[in-house]
């Protein structure tokens, strides 16, 4: 009997000994948790903060295809972001006249063709202007260029 009633305190204890590691095993698993999901948060924040960094140094060029831009005439002129072969988000392209923005396109690539065709000798200025949404917002790529005109 004795030792049924000590076999039986033994496990009592023992048992009581476990329920009390596990809620501490518990609450260390649920604070590691924790601290991952913060960590985890700031590398996704320090992510966002890179790309949209990344969008806002582009800078919008353009080339012509000729040295000089003839009037009344199709002339390429090929636009660039200062990025190589990087895939950008879905943007949307607008000439401007004025203070008019009038949408000619949408790419996601880091370059265009543009068919630029000057009414007049004066006619010289082409000015875009590049849409880039992102996030809640939108980031505007500026690009304004002068070329060489001729009859």
């Amino acid at each position: 009997m004795r030792k049924l009633l000590f076999i039986s305190l033994f496990i009592i204890s023992m048992g009581c000994k476990n329920s009390e590691e596990k809620p501490k095993e518990l609450q260390n698993l649920l604070t590691k948790i924790d601290k991952l999901e913060r960590q985890n948060k700031q590398l996704k924040d320090s992510l966002s903060n890179i790309e949209e960094e990344f969008l806002f140094s582009q800078i919008l060029i353009g080339i012509s295809d000729e040295q000089v831009v003839k009037v009344g005439k199709k002339n390429n002129i090929v636009m660039l972001l200062q990025t190589f072969n990087r895939k950008l988000p879905k943007y949307e392209i607008f000439k401007i006249e004025g203070t008019k923005e009038i949408k000619i396109g949408e790419n996601n690539q880091t370059r265009f063709n543009y068919d630029f065709i000057p009414k007049s000798i004066n006619d010289n200025e082409l000015e875009l202007l590049i849409k880039i949404p992102y996030g809640k917002r939108i980031i505007k790529i500026p690009g304004k260029m002068y070329f060489p005109i001729k009859e």
